[in-house]
Formats: C-alpha cells, sequence, structure tokens
C-alpha cells in the first residue's frame, strides 16, 4: 500500500500561476483578477486525480508548514530573501494565504485527506519524517527539488510541472552539493560564506565549478582544510530533511498515526457547498473511491 504526499504550498502557489485562474496585464505585469472559486477546483483535483495515478493507495497527506519553522532558532535569516521578494511582488499574498487556510481547513473537515500542519515544522519536514519513518512505499508530489535527497527503492518523487517522475543518481551526493553550493531560495548561505555575513554585502562567490574543484580535492578534505566544517554543518543541518529535531518527529508521526477522519457524510456537504456540477454529477464514483481511503 502507498501514501500519497502533497506538498500543499507549493500546490497551492502553483496551482494560482496558471492562467485560468490568475489573469496578468501582459503591459503591466499586474494582476487584475483571480478565479478563487476554480482554484478551489483545480487544487482539490489535483489531489484528487492521484488517486487514480497511484496504484494501492492507502492515505494521502497533504502538508502544511507552520508559520514559524524550527530552521530559525538554528539560523535567523533563514528564508531572509523571500520577505523582500513578496514585498516587492504585486501578487495579493495576504489574500492568497486566507484562501488557502480556509480551503485547507474545509478539505480537512470533510474529506479523509490527513491535512497535517505541526507547530515549528514546514511542510518538508512533515513530507521527509513521514517518508523516511514508514516502512510501505512514499509517493511525494512537488517540483521542490529539495526532496531528491529522499529518492530510493521506496520513496519516489513526482514532478507536477513536468508530469512525470524524477530522481537523483547520487542522492548523497545531491545532499553534499547542496550544502557546498547553499540554496538561494531559502536564503541558505554557500559554504564559504558565515552565518554573520553583512545583510547587503555582496557574499563570497562559490559556484558549480568551485564545487567540482572540492570534489577533486575530496570534499571531506577541503572542509577541514578550509576550516569550513562550522559552515557545512549549519548547511546540513538546515536542508537534510532526515535532521529534523527529535521532538519534532514525535509530533509528526503522532499527528499521521493518530489522524481522524471526518464522518463520510461530510464528502457530499464538501462537494456541495463548493457547486461543482461535474462533481455533483458524477458523485457516486467519486464517494467509492474516496471512500477506500477509510
Amino acid at each position: 500500500m502507498t501514501k500519497i504526499l502533497f506538498d500543499a504550498n507549493n500546490l497551492a502557489i502553483r496551482c494560482a500561476m496558471i492562467g485560468d485562474v490568475t489573469t496578468v496585464d501582459k503591459k503591466t505585469k499586474e494582476v487584475t483578477n483571480i478565479d478563487w472559486e476554480y482554484w478551489r477546483l483545480v487544487v482539490f483535483t489535483s489531489i484528487y486525480s492521484s488517486l487514480f495515478k497511484v496504484k494501492d493507495v492507502k492515505s494521502v497527506v497533504i502538508a502544511i508548514d507552520d508559520k514559524r519553522s524550527w530552521r530559525y532558532e538554528i539560523f535567523p535569516r533563514y528564508k531572509e530573501a523571500r520577505k523582500l521578494k513578496k514585498s516587492d511582488d504585486n501578487f495579493p499574498w495576504d489574500t492568497f494565504f486566507e484562501k488557502y487556510q480556509e480551503f485547507m481547513e474545509d478539505i480537512k473537515t470533510h474529506i479523509p485527506f490527513k491535512v497535517i500542519s505541526v507547530p515549528r515544522a514546514e511542510g518538508d519536514d512533515i513530507i521527509g519524517t513521514i517518508a523516511l519513518e514508514t516502512p510501505d512505499p512514499s509517493e511525494i508530489v512537488s517540483n521542490d527539488k529539495d526532496f531528491l535527497q529522499l529518492c530510493s527503492d521506496k520513496i519516489k518523487l513526482y514532478n507536477p510541472s513536468k508530469q512525470e517522475h524524477t530522481a537523483h543518481p547520487d542522492p548523497k551526493f545531491f545532499l553534499v552539493e547542496q550544502c557546498f553550493l547553499g540554496q538561494a531560495k531559502d536564503s541558505i548561505f554557500n559554504i564559504v560564506t558565515p552565518s554573520d555575513w553583512p545583510e547587503g554585502k555582496r557574499k563570497p562567490g562559490f559556484g558549480p565549478k568551485a564545487f567540482e574543484k572540492a570534489m577533486e580535492y575530496g570534499w571531506k578534505e577541503y572542509i577541514k582544510d578550509n576550516k569550513l566544517e562550522e559552515n557545512f554543518k549549519r548547511n546540513l543541518n538546515l536542508i537534510d530533511l532526515s535532521r529534523a529535531p527529535a521532538d519534532l518527529k514525535k509530533d509528526i508521526m503522532d499527528a499521521y498515526n493518530n489522524y481522524q477522519y471526518p464522518h463520510p457524510e461530510k464528502i457530499w456537504e464538501f462537494i456541495k457547498n463548493n457547486n461543482w456540477p461535474d462533481m455533483i454529477e458524477s458523485f457516486t464514483n467519486l464517494e467509492n473511491k474516496l471512500m477506500q481511503l477509510y
């Protein structure tokens, strides 16, 4: 039996960016309209359709970021660049997150998907912990490359943007590479940049060619000889999804194992309230498919 794990933030944002949902003025690049009702349908359909694409589904997990990640506790500058980017963005992020939280609660109240949010945990932590700590196969649905580190015979990664399964030939190498190069999207510095690097000052460069030379040198020796142990450990703790704090892993697994599904009658209420004609018309088939998760 297989569990499907969705990166909820990744899914919700990706669905909001498609042309039929969000209309953008081609000249000004301003968002002129967002069809939130259609967005809800696209998000739900993306999750529901996975039940037909994956065999022997045991459970569907929708992993949601908590507002405050434990990573800020060890690296306060984590994701600082995202805050600046969103402040300059014309997308209505405040409204988006209100609609997103409302819809996730709606799904949790009505549908037998495990909508999981744990204090201090990001969706990545929830997915990584459940995938690694459970014996049955996992199918992760996300276009976030961070999940490449988890790929194995037991854990598969499906990229919904490319509509194909993706993997890295050497997940451990991928993890080392990310720790050396850093991850600009999360403001994780490269290995030669100390944690107290002045904000706004250009960081020392360390790209793929530098990493290639470090590998030729011997990456462990390179770290030791250049006294970069602290920086490497910082990045490993931030990037390696197996390194979430033990108490956080326990909370995640408790939430997963003890999850209580809503009463099956709630399924009809959800479809009716959302007024999706095609699903109302074929409700018996939809209900039968979802009932397999109970």
